[in-house]
């Protein structure tokens, strides 16, 4: 391990320590007058605690950073040799494949990783979080609760949400993880040799990054959209009686999924060495044996 790395590391442990720090602080500020509803009351039974604010705690500290480490292991090693055998059934004719073998592990940024998956998750979640699965995700005495106190149902959507969070963020991780092993094996397609006696353009894309964009199209503004919506509306409702450490606590909610995949990342660094392994000998059964020598020539047009 280069001396980068173990500062890298260092730097988001703090991060997390941070992150950790802040909802030990923030619970015990929600638990206050301006906040009128019975916080001793139990968020769901999906997760293990007994009163709302524990429960947040705890989805948020515990249960999304151990989620995002299953879901790295398990999508990756399942999922990656899926999405191989899909590209070469529908694109192989068309396609030359190799394996770059160059490294460039320090340039990456570490966080930037988590950006999509956390977007895709609050995405999948906005769709789902509706009505008739609140009763289902939410302790009945919860939402009496809220509806007794404000007679609206937004309190409850955004408490629905978190709950949803904690499935639809293992999702996205798992869905994810291929494009992370993918991009650090360096398998890449071109289709160069198909083209050289045509006016066709010239292609050439990490088989990873052609996954992420499938991806996107689940991950991208539309999902920034919604959840600006959901705050607006629940701001709008309850800014009269809401204190400054609920808004910090749900407008920083994209801060905090992304700051929960920490471990998660510094784990999925820490076996890069296995991952690319394992998915270069993937593709060499797979018949990608060849290893891609790429250059870029400019010259000034005449």
């Amino acid at each position: 391990m280069t001396q980068k790395r173990k500062v890298k590391y260092q730097q988001l442990i703090i991060i997390f320590i941070i992150y950790i720090a802040l909802w030990l602080v923030l619970v015990p500020m929600i638990k206050s007058p301006q906040f009128p509803l019975n916080v001793d009351v139990s968020l769901s039974e999906f997760v293990p605690a007994q009163d709302i604010l524990t429960e947040l705690a705890t989805i948020f500290i515990i249960i999304l950073p151990l989620t995002s480490i299953l879901s790295l292991l398990i999508g990756g090693y399942i999922l990656t040799p899926i999405v191989i055998i899909l590209h070469k059934l529908f694109f192989r004719s068309k396609n030359f494949y190799g394996i770059q073998y160059e490294s460039h592990l320090e340039e990456r940024r570490f966080l930037s990783l988590g950006f999509y998956p956390v977007l895709m998750s609050i995405n999948l979640a906005s769709i789902f979080n509706r009505p008739e699965i609140w009763g289902f995700l939410l302790e009945s005495n919860l939402i009496a609760d809220i509806n007794n106190v404000w007679r609206i149902p937004a309190l409850t959507r955004f408490f629905a949400l978190t709950i949803l969070l904690m499935f639809t963020y293992g999702i996205s991780i798992f869905l994810f993880s291929p494009v992370w092993y993918l991009r650090d094996s360096g398998i890449i397609y071109t289709n160069k040799r198909k083209i050289e006696q045509s006016q066709e353009s010239f292609n050439l894309k990490s088989l990873g990054d052609w996954f992420q964009t499938l991806l996107k199209s689940y991950a991208g503004i539309g999902a920034i959209l919604t959840y600006i919506f959901i705050v607006y509306l629940i701001t709008t409702s309850f800014i009269n009686e809401w204190d400054i450490a609920v808004l910090i606590l749900w407008f920083g909610l994209p801060f905090y999924l992304v700051l929960s995949m920490i471990p998660a990342l510094i784990f999925n660094d820490l076996i890069r060495g296995h991952r690319i392994n394992f998915t270069r000998k993937l593709a060499y059964k797979m018949g990608i044996k060849e290893k891609a020598i790429t250059s870029f020539e400019f010259k000034a047009i005449e």
